[in-house]
């Protein structure tokens, strides 16, 4: 009896050695580094925001955001007879909404209507006292875009289909979010968006292995222990700027059966490649994916202009809950549709689309 005993005693210090030593191991990196990380997650990126001298204004918008602010945004009319759908612009950190017109403004051509604004502390919007934002999408900016949605909606000319989602870096990560739980987004397109703790992970491994030079015992430390001391950074900041950064992850597992369409540079040095890819993997179908060679962060479009046109009207072509007549290729297509869609094609939980009938207005 004495003798299994001590063999259960030893099997238990033998399982739970290794705890006990990862467990101290994280405390010591917490207490050794959590600030150091904390203080370079909160470091502004050096790089230039999209600015633009707007042609059309549009027309002038004004909606409160949850907290009280006034967010101030343009409505764009489609230049054709019917419209084929609204697409809803979010701009980059340190950008603005005139900034849409680059990427969106070509649509309007093919029957959409852009909503452009500008998220809090940007733009024309109000600045929130107590909010300072950084490149990364916050709940904040989850909120500006639902109270545009909401604007959208209280609209006379509202569209009953729903909406696409545009978004642009830390922009492309607030659509994600709030289209996770948006059931009339019919899509969500993104440039160069990322997910903060992913980001982080990666960004706190590339670290370890300048400071460390065992690169044998790097191999052997979990990636948990690099994402834990991640979140208990992030956290800080958190408290500090009233904030909370929601899980882009979490949030892109849950944006099927609405498609996603990343766009992301191969030469991307602030979000690699390696992280786009394995945050495009954390999404189900349908999605798709387009690596542009030689684009850095946000210098997609830059790169290959008229491939981005084409594979953006492409996308929202396939996707919009309308097609205008003269996009439907023969007769055939127009009875196939229409056979399927009796009374509408669904998109989307909540969507319907009427390819035989346009809908204006």
């Amino acid at each position: 009896m004495a003798g299994l005993s001590s063999l259960i005693l030893i099997l238990s210090l033998v399982i739970l050695a290794p705890v006990v030593v990862m467990g101290g191991f994280l405390l010591y990196c917490i207490w050794a580094y959590a600030s150091v990380i904390r203080r370079i997650f909160e470091e502004r990126p050096m790089f230039l925001p999209l600015k633009l001298t707007p042609e059309d204004v549009g027309e002038p918008a004004e909606f409160p955001s949850p907290q009280g602010l006034t967010l101030r945004g343009s409505y764009f009319k489609a230049r054709t007879d019917s419209r084929v759908g609204v697409l809803v612009f979010c701009h980059e950190f340190l950008s603005d909404r005139w900034s849409y017109a680059p990427y969106l403004d070509h649509l309007r051509d093919r029957g959409f209507d852009i909503f452009s604004f500008d998220f809090r502390s940007h733009g024309r919007s109000d600045v929130d006292p107590k909010y300072e934002p950084l490149q990364y999408a916050s709940n904040h900016e989850v909120d500006d875009l639902r109270a545009a949605l909401a604007y959208l909606r209280s609209r006379p000319d509202r569209d009953l289909a729903g909406f696409g989602l545009f978004g642009v870096s830390r922009g492309g990560g607030t659509a994600i979010l709030a289209a996770a739980d948006e059931p009339d987004v019919w899509g969500v397109v993104t440039d160069g968006a990322f997910p903060t703790r992913g980001t982080m992970t990666a960004y706190i491994i590339r670290w370890a292995e300048i400071f460390v030079r065992a690169k044998w015992f790097l191999r052997l430390v979990p990636r948990f222990i690099f994402s834990t001391l991640g979140d208990v950074s992030r956290a800080g900041t958190e408290r500090n700027r009233n904030c909370h950064y929601p899980s882009l992850e979490r949030a892109v597992e849950r944006l099927s059966p609405r498609p996603w369409l990343q766009i992301h540079g191969t030469r991307d040095v602030y979000i690699g490649p390696d992280i786009a890819r394995e945050f495009f993997a954390c999404a189900r179908e349908p999605k798709e994916q387009w690596m542009v060679a030689g684009a850095k962060h946000n210098r997609c479009r830059e790169t290959e202009p008229d491939d981005y046109a084409h594979r953006l009207e492409d996308f929202v072509d396939r996707h919009a809950p309308r097609r205008p007549l003269a996009e439907v290729a023969d007769e055939s297509e127009v009875s196939s549709f229409a056979g399927a869609a009796s009374p509408g094609r669904v998109v989307a939980p909540g969507l319907v689309a009427n390819v035989a009938s346009p809908v204006t207005g």
